[in-house]
């Protein structure tokens, strides 16, 4: 990162200390920009892919997210339920109206559970971003690294649409 060791110890006491404060700038990102793309756009199917993208780009910008938080979710369980609690219900809960409003004028299908639903999309889309190195090598090693991972986010997307949309 180009600084050293005592000045980031300056600033964070500890590992637990720097995890925290990462997660929590994870977090702060969602907090922010999931009601702002809801306020922005205005159609369904705009919603989705405006929604979806956003989920994308945020962990293919920097994959290491993905790989922290796939880290975390599974070496400490009970602390990313209680920050998934904290953190992500509220917008788990303005996205999840979203859906049931999409049901009500028939858009979205009915047999949609929201909030079980919401959370698919978003492990599928940590996981597979998290695990690009083995998409690509299952895929197709043959291929450039970033066609094959476009060609596996297509499909995400895909599936992801389909299952949602009428």
């Amino acid at each position: 990162m180009g600084i050293s060791k005592p000045t980031l110890l300056y600033h964070y006491p500890s590992k637990g200390a720097l995890r925290a404060a990462v997660l929590e700038n994870l977090f702060a990102h969602w907090r922010k920009t999931v009601p702002q793309l809801l306020e922005a756009v205005t159609s369904g199917h705009a919603r989705f892919e405006a929604l979806t993208n956003e989920l994308i780009r945020f962990f293919r910008e920097d994959p290491d997210r993905a790989l922290l938080l796939m880290r975390e979710l599974m070496d400490r369980p009970a602390h990313m339920r209680e920050q998934v609690i904290d953190n992500l219900r509220p917008w788990l809960r303005v996205v999840a109206e979203y859906i049931r409003t999409g049901k009500r004028i028939g858009q979205i299908r009915e047999d949609v559970d929201e909030e079980s639903y919401l959370l698919h999309v978003v492990t599928l889309t940590i996981a597979t971003l998290s695990n690009t190195a083995l998409v690509h090598a299952a895929l197709a090693p043959d291929e450039p690294p970033g066609a094959v991972e476009e060609r596996h986010l297509a499909e995400l997307r895909r599936l992801a649409k389909v299952s949602l949309f009428r």
